[in-house]
């Protein structure tokens, strides 16, 4: 597993692909509470790499392992600090127009896109990131957070499930092209704190926590064909609030880390080649 315990997706974040992924910030138990690690992970190995400047969870990440923007999340208020990664160190670069944390995502580090979230209320707003700066964008139909999805660009871009000022089990899904957000079909089982990657005709969504049942940390994956949202294999281990990344040609291969569960916070790693997941055995250092 990761060398630390820390929840993922709306808490830590994962960026790149399933063979050189980034996993940075997130949240442990206290005191610490907010965590500033960097590890990058070659498929085999999770190894530490330089901190982040300022620890936070629930945060944004977009890019690959050699660069990547990471922004928003949560200190002790929702933030709006914004960082870039070059491979080797994180640089504070042009805050986020609205602090908030929670966030959907999609994109890369030059054409990002940060969707809806909390600043105290869920929001449906939606930030562009173009590699040097953050503006203001058009705003989801339904406004909610802790939603799973992805997206290869700011202008293309699927968010579903979530929490809303009504529900924390949301089943809505939309879809982005650059000009307007559009609902779509709804996903199987609604919930929030979910994983996720992919692109707007190949997405997959994975954990998170349900209305019902128990335990109520969830194993669900569902995968998105452009039109309707399908049951896929379920995860080995359930949890919510993984990090979750993929290549950038949709849901051919993937990967989730960390999150929380009945039983804590996880190192738990597993990886998707579609249609199944191989739960990992991996070394640290």
């Amino acid at each position: 597993g990761t060398n630390t315990s820390r929840s993922g997706t709306t808490d830590a974040q994962l960026s790149g692909t399933q063979t050189a992924a980034l996993y940075a910030g997130g949240y442990a138990p206290a005191p610490t509470l907010r965590r500033d690690e960097t590890e990058k992970y070659d498929g085999t190995t999770w190894t530490e790499v330089n901190d982040l400047n300022t620890a936070r969870y629930a945060s944004w990440m977009a890019g690959t392992q050699t660069a990547s923007v990471y922004a928003g999340g949560q200190i002790t208020a929702p933030s709006a600090l914004s960082e870039t990664w070059d491979g080797t160190c994180w640089t504070e670069t042009n805050n986020m127009q609205n602090s908030r944390h929670n966030m959907g995502i999609a994109g890369t580090q030059t054409s990002g896109l940060a969707i809806a979230g909390l600043d105290g209320t869920p929001t449906g707003d939606c930030e562009d990131y173009n590699g040097t700066s953050w503006s203001t964008g058009t705003a989801i139909n339904t406004a909610r957070y802790s939603g799973g999805g992805g997206g290869a660009s700011s202008t293309s871009a699927i968010f579903a499930g979530g929490a809303d000022g009504s529900t924390y089990y949301n089943v809505l899904s939309e879809t982005w092209n650059g000009t307007t957000w559009t609902e779509g079909n709804n996903i199987n089982t609604g919930r929030y704190a979910l994983g996720g990657f992919g692109i707007v005709t190949s997405a997959l969504i994975c954990a998170g926590y349900k209305a019902s049942g128990s335990p109520r940390d969830a194993n669900n994956t569902e995968t998105y064909n452009g039109t309707s949202w399908v049951a896929a294999p379920t995860m080995g281990t359930a949890r919510y609030s993984p990090g979750g990344t993929g290549g950038p040609g949709g849901i051919s291969s993937g990967l989730i880390a960390g999150g929380n569960g009945d039983s804590g916070l996880s190192q738990a790693v597993e990886e998707w080649n579609d249609p199944v997941y191989t739960i990992k055995t991996v070394t640290v250092s």
